[in-house]
């Protein structure tokens, strides 16, 4: 008959074994089904979505991939979802964009980030998932993960143009005059990061991407989601360009 002494070794076991099964953080089936409805949003968005969201390269920067992505999840259902809030702070108000608010941008909420890691890449810890999902992945994403990739890089790469940067960007908010006035700046950037096979439009706007996230402070969430996002689906070029 089992000693208690038996008993206590025994539950010590079992809760070894539950801490060091290997986590599996599935996607939640809205994430997964967005990603699957992707080439048919791409087919049937209209003209008037990408026209509200003020984007003209509807297949190329964030604006152009929620244009698609809100008919089959929009920001108050991904909130219900996720269960956390996408901004802290800023004009986008009640699920909806401001995207004409020149004196402040949306503050994300780096829990929400978080999330996305660990449930917004259907593939990161399922195979199946990864290689059914991969051409969606290089239609849809490549260009714009690889792109916020290195402009993070070469941001960061130099401190003082960073702080450069950030002193112009807050003049021009203090202004009231639009993001769009800092691609000059980052012109020679773009130039550059094209020649190495990157889009210069993606690039040349993910700069200011960085810019505001370094000044709402989710930086380091927002990377460590590009970079899962890499891992999972482009781990070959996240190795090459570290």
């Amino acid at each position: 008959m089992p000693t208690e002494s038996h008993d206590a070794s025994m539950r010590w076991f079992s809760i070894l074994v539950v801490f060091t099964l290997p986590l599996h953080a599935e996607s939640p089936k809205e994430i997964l089904e967005l990603w699957r409805a992707l080439p048919k949003l791409d087919e049937t968005t209209p003209d008037k979505a990408y026209n509200k969201l003020s984007t003209w390269l509807p297949e190329l920067g964030l604006r152009g991939l929620y244009a698609k992505a809100q008919f089959a999840l929009n920001l108050s259902q991904l909130e219900k979802v996720s269960g956390h809030k996408i901004y802290l702070a800023g004009p986008h108000k009640e699920g909806q964009l401001n995207l004409n608010a020149r004196s402040d941008f949306g503050h994300y909420n780096p829990k929400f980030l978080e999330w996305g890691k660990v449930h917004g890449i259907p593939g990161l810890k399922d195979a199946k998932l990864r290689k059914e999902l991969q051409p969606l992945y290089d239609k849809f994403l490549r260009s714009r993960a690889r792109s916020f990739y290195a402009a993070h890089k070469n941001l960061h790469s130099n401190p003082k143009r960073l702080q450069r940067a950030l002193d112009k960007y807050n003049d021009l908010m203090a202004a009231e005059k639009p993001a769009f006035a800092m691609q000059d700046f980052f012109r020679p950037d773009a130039d550059r990061m094209k020649n190495s096979g990157l889009d210069w439009y993606e690039t040349n706007v993910s700069h200011v991407f960085w810019l505001r996230r370094t000044l709402d402070g989710s930086t380091k969430a927002c990377r460590s989601l590009v970079v899962a996002l890499l891992q999972t689906h482009d781990a070959k070029w996240l190795k090459a360009n570290k």
